[in-house]
C-alpha cells in the first residue's frame, strides 16, 4: 500500500507545473548537451599548407602620433589588398582609444601569408611603425571556425566589433564543450537585423581554447540591440566563470571603426 501512495505522490509532482524560467533554463542545457554530444564542430586539426590563413593582429601608437599611424596603416592596408593571394586585409580604429588599432587579414594558404610577411612593404610598415609604437604587436594567428558571407555594409555607421576569447585552458573538456557554444552564438548573431558581420575564428591546435570574434553591425543601436539578445545572454550564462565551460576573460570587447 506504501509502495502506491508513494507512486501516486510522485506522478503529482512530475505533473506539477514548471516555472517558464526552469523551462528555458533546461531547453538550454538540453540544446548544449546535444551540440556537445554530436561533436566539436568544426573538429580541431593542424593547418594543412593548402587552406587559408588568418590573422588578428592589435597594435597601437603614441597619443601624438595617431594621424602618422593611421597614414602607415592605411598605406599597408592598400599594398597588402594589391597581393594576389590576400583574401582580406581590414584595418580598424578603435572608438574610444583612437590611437589602438587591429588589422584583421586573410591569404590563400600559409605559403602566401609567409610571403607576405617576408615581403619588403611589411618591413617598410613594421621599421616606420617602431619610433610611435607603444608596445610590439600582437598577433593571433587563427582558422576559420564559425564563418559566413558578410551582408553589405552601409555607407557609413558600421560599427566594429574584436573580441579576444579565452576559455579555461589545459583541461580538453572545456574546450570539447566551448566548441557547440560558440558556433551556436554565430550562427544566432547572423541573424539578427542589424548584423554586417559575426564571424568567429579559432587559434590552431594545442591552443583550440582561444577564440578571436570579428563582428560589424550597421550602427551602435544594432550592436546594443546584440548586447542584450537572448542568444548573447544564454551563452554567457553557459561559459560564466566557476562553471562548466568557464570562460577566462570576461568583458573584453572593444569597438571599432574602419579606416
Amino acid at each position: 500500500m506504501s509502495v502506491i501512495r508513494t507512486s501516486l505522490i510522485c506522478a503529482r509532482v512530475i505533473r506539477k507545473p514548471r516555472p517558464a524560467r526552469f523551462i528555458a533554463a533546461a531547453w538550454w542545457a538540453a540544446t548544449v548537451l546535444t551540440a556537445a554530444a554530436i561533436a566539436v564542430i568544426p573538429a580541431a586539426r593542424a593547418q594543412t599548407a593548402a587552406e587559408p590563413v588568418y590573422a588578428v593582429t592589435y597594435l597601437d601608437v603614441g597619443a601624438s602620433a595617431v594621424a602618422k599611424g593611421v597614414d602607415l596603416l592605411k598605406q599597408y592596408r592598400d599594398t597588402s589588398r594589391h597581393e594576389a593571394a590576400n583574401l582580406e586585409f581590414t584595418v580598424l580604429q578603435e572608438t574610444s582609444r583612437p590611437n589602438r588599432f587591429v588589422i584583421v587579414e586573410g591569404w590563400k594558404d600559409q605559403a602566401a601569408f609567409e610571403a607576405h610577411a617576408k615581403a619588403a612593404a611589411a618591413a617598410q610598415f613594421l621599421d616606420a611603425l617602431k619610433p610611435i609604437r607603444n608596445s610590439p604587436p600582437d598577433r593571433h594567428m587563427l582558422q576559420p571556425f564559425a564563418n559566413a558571407a558578410a551582408r553589405t555594409a552601409p555607407a557609413s555607421g558600421t560599427l566594429y566589433m574584436v573580441e579576444h576569447v579565452d576559455f579555461m585552458g589545459g583541461d580538453p573538456a572545456i574546450a570539447a564543450r566551448a566548441a557547440p557554444l560558440v558556433k551556436g552564438l554565430a550562427d544566432e548573431s547572423r541573424k539578427e537585423a542589424g548584423a554586417v558581420r559575426y564571424e568567429i575564428y579559432r587559434q590552431p591546435p594545442p591552443r583550440i581554447n582561444h577564440y578571436e570574434v570579428v563582428a560589424a553591425w550597421t550602427d551602435a543601436k544594432a550592436f546594443d540591440a546584440h548586447e542584450t539578445a537572448p542568444h548573447t545572454l544564454q551563452f554567457r550564462a553557459a561559459t560564466a566563470q566557476g562553471g562548466p565551460t568557464w570562460r577566462a576573460n570576461l568583458y573584453d570587447q572593444r569597438l571599432y571603426r574602419v579606416l
